[in-house]
């Protein structure tokens, strides 16, 4: 059933409100290996609520798929790029030169589970050989120590209320973290980001923008399910009446 549900990966950042402007363009593509329903949910809310860590290796093997999706995107974004003329730091990192960087755990999180589920998930696929050649899994990320009264869990929350619970959460470790070591400030430096679920976008975004700061260039980000699948048609209909609305109020200027 899971290789089933995530056989064809897709771009889910159009459902998550936090990665969309208001004309509809995208701040960060996402690549998400299926939807969040029936046996794919069940199994991430086994593996991250209830200590199923044997469902570990399954959920790489979907989020392999999903990657993979993810990282011929980049590949092919990033030779439309280079033979159009490119930039300097893309002619000096090549796209199959990427850190995987996974969204961290809270502290809280940790505490109540024992363990890191995307870090968990990211080395079971080191282990079973399904990493890419020249990608490297970097975790600079970290999540800054907050007062306990001002920590909301995400889930619950509503839009505007889920980016301001994670703004400014993030920084990046400056020290060694499991074998890796953030030596230099990366100019240029290609990465994609890691995470479980994409619901409204927010985490992935702050991520994005810490990363960004320190000089990586986010490419791209890949989770393992999208809470809500892309609604092609609503988002045709949205681009109609946006577009017939900006007619309307060009014809009307010369009747004024």
């Amino acid at each position: 059933m899971l290789r089933r549900q995530t056989a064809a990966p897709f771009r889910a950042e159009s459902s998550a409100d936090a990665l969309v402007g208001v004309l509809g363009d995208s701040h960060l593509s996402v690549v998400a290996a299926g939807e969040y329903r029936d046996a794919l949910a069940a199994t991430i809310l086994a593996f991250k609520n209830h200590g199923r860590t044997e469902l570990c290796a399954p959920l790489g093997r979907c989020l392999a798929r999903g990657l993979s999706h993810a990282l011929a995107d980049v590949m092919r974004s990033s030779a439309a790029s280079v033979g159009s003329g490119g930039t300097a730091a893309e002619l000096r990192n090549p796209p199959d030169r990427l850190w995987l960087v996974p969204i961290p755990s809270s502290g809280s999180g940790w505490r109540r589970r024992g363990y890191d589920p995307v870090a968990m998930i990211l080395r079971s696929m080191v282990r079973e050989g399904r990493l890419p050649p020249g990608v490297v899994i970097a975790p600079v990320l970290r999540i800054k120590a907050g007062l306990p009264w001002r920590r909301h869990h995400q889930k619950g929350l509503g839009r505007a209320a889920r980016r301001s619970n994670v703004r400014n959460t993030m920084k990046i470790s400056r020290w060694r973290a499991r074998n890796f070591w953030l030596t230099a400030k990366p100019n240029g430096q290609p990465a994609v980001i890691v995470d479980d679920v994409l619901t409204t976008g927010s985490t992935l975004r702050e991520a994005a923008k810490t990363l960004g700061q320190t000089g990586l260039e986010v490419r791209a980000a890949v989770v393992l399910a999208a809470a809500r699948a892309p609604d092609r048609s609503s988002e045709m209909s949205a681009k109609k009446g946006l577009a017939k609305s900006f007619l309307t109020q060009k014809m009307n200027k010369p009747m004024r």
